[in-house]
């Protein structure tokens, strides 16, 4: 009987928290920066068992360097998406005109010249978060038109030329402790501080929230316009950061460093786990994601397939990530009905 009585008495603690636990277990499993860092981790011990010289220091080093420009875009990329705006079409292009900035100020100082690319990043964001939160134009219209103005004004700059540095970027070619280069450490602490900020922030919330339901934010008295403005100037500050240390590495400042960026953004961004609906994700997700098409790319090379077999693989991720998102987002959607 006392047995009985013991038994009755101490399930509805262990249930309770038994039930904490599993709600966190769930949460965790849907969250979508943890299952992409799952998969992450799964693919690079897969890729470290069966690929020969994939674990070399030379190799790691070689992939976190081609992550970390693209991540740091992605990022920027990740809190457009985030607020609801989709994406914008024109990081190649500033990431592109950002190094033409770097490489004319370098002969100024290497610190110069960075901040110059960055506020340059930050201005060209502003202007198209303008447009698209105050003035209400379409974000993929507005992004390409900015893309092309860009590109234009540039060509005339340089006449079509490559412009070589004048001055040493050294600085931003050097490694910390010898091992970590310099890109790779300001990649890891802008998701760390993206991730923060998103997380702890009244005003991360607040992006979330508009990125949800936009005009529930405006009832509630929050206006969405200065949100997206800050989105948009965050993507062009990151945008023209990614470029600046593109130029420090190639030595020079033209319109083809960096074309690939914006679709290698856009990829890392939806495969970690961001809606294109807005308002799911945040932006750690995107550097994961990052992570993951990097690491996919350089198994492939290392497996001896083709340029174009390493596009299939990507997008049938991108697919994937779409499908998965999709099912996520539908699934939150009848939850709160």
């Amino acid at each position: 009987m006392n047995t009985q009585a013991a038994t009755a008495s101490a399930p509805p603690v262990q249930q309770s928290s038994r039930h904490a636990a599993s709600q966190r277990l769930k949460a965790s499993l849907t969250d979508g920066s943890v299952v992409i860092g799952l998969v992450t981790l799964v693919l690079f011990l897969v890729s470290t068992a069966a690929i020969p010289g994939f674990a070399t220091l030379q190799n790691l080093r070689a992939l976190f360097l081609s992550v970390a420009l693209v991540g740091i875009a992605a990022i920027g990329l990740s809190i457009i998406t985030i607020v609801g705006k989709m994406f914008s079409l024109s990081v190649s292009a500033v990431i592109a005109v950002s190094t033409i900035v770097f490489a004319s100020t370098l002969q100024y100082g290497a610190w110069t010249a960075i901040i110059a690319a960055v506020l340059f990043g930050a201005a060209t964001g502003a202007a198209q978060g303008f447009l698209v939160g105050k003035l209400g134009t379409d974000p993929i219209v507005t992004t390409i038109a900015a893309a092309a103005v860009l590109t234009g004004l540039a060509q005339i700059f340089t006449g079509g030329l490559n412009i070589a540095s004048q001055g040493d970027a050294g600085v931003f070619r050097q490694s910390l402790f010898g091992v970590v280069p310099f890109q790779v450490f300001i990649f890891f602490l802008v998701a760390a501080i993206a991730w923060w900020c998103h997380r702890y922030t009244v005003i991360g919330r607040k992006v979330t929230l508009v990125g949800l339901n936009e005009k529930a934010a405006l009832v509630s008295g929050q206006r969405s316009w200065p949100l997206v403005l800050l989105a948009f100037v965050v993507s062009g500050t990151l945008a023209g950061l990614a470029g600046g240390l593109l130029a420090s590495e190639a030595g020079q400042g033209n319109l083809q460093l960096g074309a690939t960026f914006g679709f290698d953004a856009i990829t890392a961004v939806v495969v970690g786990g961001i809606s294109i609906k807005g308002g799911l994700g945040n932006p750690l997700g995107a550097a994961v994601g990052a992570v993951l098409v990097g690491l996919l790319g350089n198994s492939l090379i290392l497996l001896g397939f083709s340029y174009e077999i390493q596009l299939i693989f990507k997008g049938v991720l991108v697919l994937l990530a779409v499908v998965g998102t999709g099912i996520a987002t539908n699934r939150q959607s009848g939850r709160k009905r």
